[in-house]
């Protein structure tokens, strides 16, 4: 067989196996072995809030509406706020669900700045709690706070 074809099997494999390595999701099934549990639906996000001696409570809804492997992909929306829409991704590995939000070029309101994370662990009765940080467009500055995050059935 000739060398240059040879070669050029050779570089045509390895060109089909980088971009399968480059997915992530397919890579995440071939390490783990199986697919990740299953996020995708509506989800609400409760937190409260001391402001100015007083407890506000605040609530949000996550859309997660897709989900590859691990890697998540959404919104998010306010009843509050029905001007704001922020656009999420991020992963679950089975326990630990990681997300980031950032001002969505869907919402009304295209001059609002209010970005961040939000850090989720797994609770035994299918819940998540953790963290949000992030820079906050009401307070114009960065805030932390505690989440409870509930499927919405």
């Amino acid at each position: 067989m000739d060398p240059t074809i040879i070669v050029g099997i050779i570089g045509a494999a390895s060109t089909v196996g980088a971009a399968l390595i480059g997915r992530s999701d397919i890579m995440d099934k071939i390490i783990k072995g199986a697919d990740f549990p299953r996020v995708a639906g509506r989800w609400e996000s409760s937190w409260k809030e001391i402001q100015n001696a007083n407890t506000i409570n605040f609530r949000e809804i996550l859309h997660i509406t897709k989900q590859r492997g691990s890697k998540i992909y959404g919104y998010i929306t306010m009843d509050s706020e029905p001007d704001k829409k922020w656009d999420l991704y991020g992963d679950f590995n089975g326990r630990f669900l990681r997300l980031f939000w950032h001002p969505s070029k869907e919402a009304d309101d295209k001059l609002f700045m209010d970005y961040g994370c939000y850090f989720f662990e797994l609770q035994g009765d299918g819940s998540f709690t953790g963290i949000a940080t992030g820079f906050d467009w009401r307070t114009n500055a960065i805030l932390t706070t505690e989440h409870i995050l509930k499927r919405i059935k």
